[in-house]
């Protein structure tokens, strides 16, 4: 009698543990699989926003302001009596051989310079597509600092310009500005590279992340204002197109200025602080240097 009981006892202690088991396993499965659910639509969402924004820049470029806006007036292809006779057909086998060549919606020559062409399109093409992969989740999940997400929104037109520039260089052969404009190019990625660093509001704010974002764009604004910015805005000697340009590039790097300084303004209230407690005399020290020694380079690259 007395072995049945405890028998018994042990039994529903047994069963009780089971029962615990089994619904802790299905709590873990079911949060595991909206956990994973959350990544394949984050991953199909980035895949698809990161497509569209390769696709619409080029035709908001050229099937929009080209085409719509600068210069409209372009007259129209025949496409049936035009050739084209510096085509080496070289990627058309032998279908083709070169000669006076019918119309073709894209021609290509197969040389050194169109491979370095293609791998600047790569590059561009995927640091695009990557930094939406990487916000896309930010946002969804609603952890994204949206200070910094306008931040990179802003400089999708500077990105742009930089390798749109590059292809008429490479396509051109005309590199009178190459290397001034890598300058520009590099030291652009590498503030945007903290900008979606501090995009994501689980990194915190410090000063010298915004500071290197400062810096980096105080450097642009002198030396860019040298270049041709007050020549072709302030006196007016540029054209339209000119000083579109020179706006659409400079405003960008003023809010790289403010809207940084203003996050870590608000970041030093929030810690009762002041702007300046929240920097060492170091950090500024550096800045100076950083800015002359920039500016001293982008003149003379």
């Amino acid at each position: 009698m007395l072995g049945d009981y405890y028998s018994k006892k042990m039994s529903g202690y047994g069963d009780t543990g089971v029962q615990s088991y089994m619904e802790k396993r299905l709590t873990d499965l079911h949060y595991a699989s909206v956990d994973s659910v959350k990544t394949v639509k984050d991953k199909v969402l980035a895949f698809f926003m990161g497509v569209f924004l390769v696709v619409i820049l080029p035709y908001l470029h050229l099937g929009v302001f080209y085409l719509m806006i600068w210069v409209p007036d372009k007259p129209e292809i025949d496409r049936k009596s035009c050739s084209c006779n510096c085509f080496d057909t070289v990627f058309r086998g032998r279908y083709e051989n070169p000669g006076k060549t019918p119309y073709k919606h894209i021609y290509f020559n197969s040389t050194k310079t169109s491979l370095k062409v293609w791998i600047f399109t790569v590059f561009f093409v995927l640091m695009g597509y990557e930094s939406v992969k990487y916000l896309v989740p930010l946002v969804r999940r609603g952890v994204v600092r949206r200070s910094m997400l306008a931040l990179y929104l802003v400089n999708l037109y500077p990105q742009y310009y930089s390798w749109w520039s590059y292809f008429n260089y490479y396509n051109e052969e005309f590199f009178n500005y190459y290397y001034h404009h890598m300058f520009f190019t590099l030291t652009e990625i590498a503030a945007t590279c903290m900008v979606l660093n501090l995009c994501d509001l689980r990194n915190e704010i410090n000063s010298w992340k915004i500071l290197f974002i400062v810096t980096i764009n105080a450097v642009h604004i002198l030396v860019a204002s040298m270049d041709q910015f007050l020549v072709h805005v302030f006196l007016g000697l540029g054209k339209n197109f000119q000083s579109t340009r020179d706006i659409g590039l400079m405003v960008p790097d003023l809010l790289h200025i403010i809207i940084p300084v203003y996050v870590l303004h608000q970041h030093a209230r929030k810690k009762e602080l002041t702007f300046f407690q929240m920097c060492t005399r170091e950090e500024i020290g550096i800045f100076f240097v950083f800015v002359t020694l920039g500016v001293i380079i982008g003149r003379f690259v």
